[in-house]
């Protein structure tokens, strides 16, 4: 190895690693503020309202369940197999279009807090998507849907 590539190779390393920690420890622009506590991640839109999501494990399942009459919305997800699923993307806009939430589950729970009205809520696992058109959220009432994939057990296996 010549003397310059031994230069750019060492140069290289600190830029590399400054480009991997903004891409992974960035906020993005939808969210105002992202707070981690366990395994369970909180986070709050740039219209301020609160979501949380998590739920990997029974204490932390739990934790969140014990929270979640303080949302308005809650999903979960999981395979036919009953199998939890994490890592799914969720999207929910209002009745104009408007993007509300996009988030990464860090689990099979995910809540939100959001004004009355009709949403959109798109969700995705693994490129498999599912959604419910003109969910009617109401203010101080709870409103729960769980989405099922069929996933094959392989995949699932892949997974971990």
């Amino acid at each position: 190895m010549d003397s310059q590539s031994n230069f750019y190779s060492k140069a290289g390393l600190p830029v590399l690693f400054l480009g991997l920690s903004l891409f992974l420890f960035s906020v993005p622009p939808w969210v105002h503020a992202l707070e981690l506590t366990g395994g369970i991640v909180r986070g709050e839109t740039q219209q301020g309202y609160r979501f949380m999501s998590g739920g990997v494990g029974t204490e932390e399942r739990e934790e969140m369940m014990q929270m979640a009459n303080r949302y308005d919305l809650a999903l979960s997800f999981a395979a036919r197999s009953g199998e939890y699923l994490s890592d799914v993307n969720v999207v929910i806009t209002d009745a104009k279009g408007k993007e509300i939430v996009n988030t990464i589950t860090a689990g099979p729970l995910f809540y939100a807090e959001l004004p009355g009205g009709r949403y959109n809520v798109k969700v995705t696992y693994r490129g498999r998507t599912e959604e419910i058109k003109g969910l009617q959220v109401s203010n101080g009432h709870l409103v729960s849907r769980l989405f099922h994939w069929n996933i094959p057990d392989y995949d699932l296996a892949r997974s971990f």
